[in-house]
């Protein structure tokens, strides 16, 4: 039987290429996008697990992928664009993983991966986006110590400028790509495609070694 995989936020960029390269490799991949699985809902994840996970399943990979963005100064930083960055991006991959760790230890050598961020360390108006994703990287090392006795892998891949939606929405005159984009040593956008496979690789056997690390492809920024 193929091996499980939950992706959120796998309707698009990152998600989507990830779904596309493990369900080529054999994997049964679950992509939601926000409509089916709203992850900073609790109703919505109870009702997608209803759905999707009977008693006797197991879960080999969770990927918490889902995010959003929202760039301003601090004192423009509303009370309520904090809440909901966090919501997603946080307090999303705490639903999600709380949810999926009785099917995770249902399976043998099962997988948690955060997609954080290089934002993780700091960068100029994203209060929230920075805190979220460095708090995912805090939740990552804390679950590490906890689920290791079950024989969970719990990784972190933190992207630079990922060629997604988003990233294109923020970037969106030549000038800012420009001068994102130049402070990488490489002067280019990063594919999904190569985030896709960073992933494919920390959840496959030969990464069984590799737990509560963070891994950052960022084409040298």
């Amino acid at each position: 039987m193929a091996k499980k995989v939950l992706i959120t936020g796998g309707s698009r960029g990152i998600g989507q290429a990830t779904a596309e390269l493990l369900i080529q490799s054999g994997y049964q991949v679950l992509a939601p996008g926000s409509r089916e699985l709203d992850v900073s809902n609790q109703e919505s994840v109870d009702k997608f697990f209803a759905k999707n996970f009977p008693e006797d399943s197991s879960l080999y990979a969770l990927i918490c992928n889902a995010g959003v963005y929202h760039s301003a100064p601090l004192m423009e930083h509303s009370l309520e664009e904090w809440q909901k960055v966090i919501d997603v991006n946080l307090t999303g991959a705490f639903r999600l993983c709380k949810k999926s760790l009785p099917y995770l230890q249902a399976q043998q050598g099962a997988h948690i991966v955060m997609v954080s961020s290089v934002s993780a360390e700091g960068d100029i108006y994203t209060p929230a986006y920075s805190a979220s994703k460095a708090g995912m990287i805090g939740l990552m090392k804390s679950l590490t110590w906890e689920l290791g006795k079950f024989g969970i892998n719990v990784n972190a891949v933190a992207p630079g400028w990922v060629r997604t939606d988003m990233a294109q929405t923020i970037l969106n005159t030549p000038e800012q790509e420009k001068n994102n984009l130049g402070a990488n040593v490489q002067n280019r956008w990063i594919e999904p495609s190569e985030i896709a496979h960073l992933i494919q690789y920390l959840i496959s056997p030969s990464a069984r070694a590799i737990t509560g690390e963070t891994i950052t492809i960022s084409a040298g920024l």
